[in-house]
């Protein structure tokens, strides 16, 4: 087995290589088809000696490059997703590099702060509150199980119980409703906080997915003031289409419930004045979800 201390120096090495590599890989985007043909070989025996540093990423490098989606060049026509930018792909290396933990302040105040810059300029980009709360997850799947979470809670505590300190014992079942457009990273959301992935009503005016306002009303009426919890889609991946923030904000406020917005990719319509009433709304929302992988080209 190698010596992990002896890998110190070989830093600048394996620097020099990924750095070769990477070059050659990023200048053959124009020419390589979006998808690769074969699958990846690594399918290998965990084995009984370790190689070293440099052999294990050489060989990565080349099995890697023959098999990956080509993400960041032009025949991939983005997908939703971003490719990688040059800003993107050193300040990647460099999180690497500093390899900070993002947990509190004490950990890394680095780290903290930076959270807390980023986050408010996001903040500023979408015209929401200022004096929101915001943090950065590993992407928009998360996002939403973090703003329905924080939904599970209130709902709790309209019921007088704290959903974090005693789960879900004694809460009644949670009503959710969303438009045609809820997303699957929402869905499993509700299935990961145990309000359950079927569960959620699926209100729609048309065989497209758009909402029912008229139904959504009903819907949030027929429960008698009880709280509940609305799902809105700013930008659904397939069609592009835009659920009506502002209208089911004024409902969501009207009748008591929790307005979550899955905004992953069209939370910036926002930055264009061509597109922000798309998003006009999104600032009445509870919690807001929104994907730094789209059009922000965060690796």
């Amino acid at each position: 087995m190698a010596d992990p201390l002896s890998d110190r120096d070989e830093i600048a090495a394996a620097m020099r290589l990924i750095e070769r590599e990477a070059e050659e890989y990023l200048g053959s985007l124009d020419d390589a088809p979006a998808r690769a043909p074969g699958q990846p070989t690594l399918d290998d025996a965990l084995p009984e000696q370790g190689v070293g540093s440099l052999r294990a990423l050489s060989e990565l490098m080349a099995v890697s490059v023959e098999s990956a989606v080509r993400s960041s060049g032009p025949r991939y026509f983005h997908f939703v997703t971003g490719g990688v930018t040059p800003a993107a792909l050193g300040a990647d290396w460099l999180t690497s590099t500093l390899d900070q933990m993002a947990y509190n302040w004490t950990a890394s105040a680095l780290a903290s702060r930076l959270e807390q810059i980023s986050t408010g300029w996001l903040k500023e980009m979408f015209g929401l509150p200022r004096e929101w709360s915001a943090v950065i997850t590993s992407g928009t799947t998360i996002a939403n199980f973090v703003g329905l979470a924080a939904g599970r809670r209130w709902f709790g505590l309209q019921h007088g119980v704290d959903v974090d300190a005693d789960g879900l014992w004694g809460v009644p079942p949670v009503p959710v409703f969303a438009s045609g457009y809820l997303h699957a990273s929402a869905v499993k959301a509700l299935g990961m906080l145990g309000l359950g992935r079927d569960k959620a009503q699926i209100l729609t005016r048309d065989s497209e997915g758009r909402i029912d306002l008229i139904g959504l009303r009903a819907a949030l009426s027929s429960l008698g003031g009880k709280p509940a919890i609305v799902i809105a889609t700013a930008g659904d991946v397939n069609t592009g289409d835009f659920d009506p923030l502002r209208e089911m904000s004024q409902l969501a406020r009207e009748h008591g419930a929790w307005l979550h917005v899955d905004g992953a990719f069209g939370l910036f319509a926002a930055l264009s004045p061509l597109t922000r009433h798309l998003v006009d709304g999104v600032e009445l929302a509870d919690s807001v979800a929104v994907d730094g992988h789209k059009w922000l080209n965060v690796p």
